[in-house]
């Protein structure tokens, strides 16, 4: 995806390019030329529909190399009198990296979900208050740094020039949610290919995020399995008849199986197909509500669940998931952009449009330290190169 940006400063999509996704499994790259070859089909349609020239890209990521993790570090303010300096907050959190992250990973995000400085806790930005002992409290997302380098070289070999990484699912979450949900506490889940990206917020902030490793590829792969049929046949129906329930799908319905080549379409019911769907789907469903009540967070999403990706597009997953995690469900459609906003308003371009995002928010960030102007959450930032 290729965007501009418009005197408002809001994204404007110029191109988009897309091409079957080889070369990737679980999100990692295990075939460094077929994931080039890729990227380089989807960049030449995106770039050519724009019309520009400039590829400096952001790229998204989730996969089993992905860690994440909450930490808090403190530093004891090294001039209590001429309060906290950015130098502090820096120190405090280094520190906090310092107690969770191996050194064969990469920081990719820190963080900083709130402040305390003595007995005050809550605090959004602490530069210049008065205290002796500073503390952070980070959520930190990691990659393994082999698994990174290989994602970076991808793109590059593509001939993109790699900006940034971010998280899918953090990604995602700009396109399609709102303040006010993430105030109240939401739990987004990004259905993709190779794997279900979560992320939870409660008072406007990041809580917890993770990737786990089942996706909607692996709907297609049982269907695949189950009636002995092609891939991309497979793909066909799960688009065409397919729906994450079997409930409401009379047992007589019939659908049209094409098996290999040169052999005769085969009939069976549209019930068997639900079935296989709904099995897959269960288990996802049940991997999320297994996470979220193992970190303590099955109680906080009072404002529901939002789900996007491309199996988001699927019949009946919205009340299929507000039947199986009891709390409100929405459909998340990217939404912020101008420009061809009708093409990539669908949930399966939610991470891309969230990339548009929060490149463009980086860049603002960039310019505006350039000018001297402080960004709050800075002095965290300056830490990292790739820091959401």
């Amino acid at each position: 995806m290729v965007a501009g940006v418009r005197e408002d400063e809001s994204p404007e999509i110029l191109g988009v390019g897309l091409a079957p996704s080889t070369g990737l499994n679980r999100g990692a790259v295990v075939d460094l030329e077929a994931t080039t070859r890729a990227i380089e089909e989807a960049a030449k349609t995106a770039f050519s529909m724009s019309g520009l020239t400039n590829k400096k890209t952001v790229v998204g990521i989730a996969g089993s190399f992905i860690r994440s993790y909450n930490s808090r570090g403190s530093v004891v303010v090294a001039s209590p009198g001429r309060g906290v300096t950015p130098h502090d907050v820096r120190a405090a959190v280094e520190d906090a990296v310092q107690k969770q992250v191996p050194a064969e990973m990469e920081v990719i995000h820190a963080l900083p979900r709130e402040f305390r400085l003595d007995d005050i806790a809550g605090i959004g930005d602490p530069v210049n208050m008065h205290g002796s002992l500073l503390e952070v409290d980070l959520h930190l997302v990691s990659g393994s740094r082999t698994a990174l380098r290989n994602v970076r070289r991808a793109a590059t070999n593509a001939g993109l020039r790699v900006e940034g990484l971010a998280l899918q699912p953090l990604a995602s979450s700009l396109a399609v949610l709102e303040e006010p949900e993430k105030s109240a506490g939401v739990a987004m889940l990004d259905i993709g290919g190779g794997t279900t990206d979560l992320a939870v917020f409660t008072d406007g902030v990041i809580r917890h995020s993770e990737v786990i490793l089942i996706g909607g590829d692996y709907v297609t792969k049982d269907i695949s399995k189950a009636f002995v049929t092609p891939f991309d046949e497979a793909e066909d129906l799960k688009i065409r008849y397919g729906a994450a329930t079997s409930e409401g799908v009379g047992a007589t319905e019939q659908i049209e199986v094409n098996r290999a080549k040169k052999t005769q379409p085969v009939m069976v019911q549209r019930k068997r197909l639900n079935w296989v769907i709904e099995a897959r789907i269960e288990q996802i469903f049940d991997q999320v509500k297994t996470s979220l009540e193992e970190n303590g967070f099955a109680d906080a999403i009072r404002g529901g669940l939002v789900l996007t990706g491309g199996t988001a597009n699927l019949e009946g997953i919205r009340e299929k998931a507000a039947d199986w995690f009891k709390r409100p469900v929405e459909i998340g459609y990217p939404n912020g952009v101008s420009g061809y906003s009708e093409i990539v308003r669908n949930p399966v371009y939610a991470t891309a449009v969230g990339l548009i995002h929060h490149g463009i928010a980086e860049r603002r960030k960039r310019k505006a330290v350039r000018a001297g102007w402080r960004w709050p959450w800075d002095w965290a930032k300056r830490v990292f190169r790739d820091t959401f």
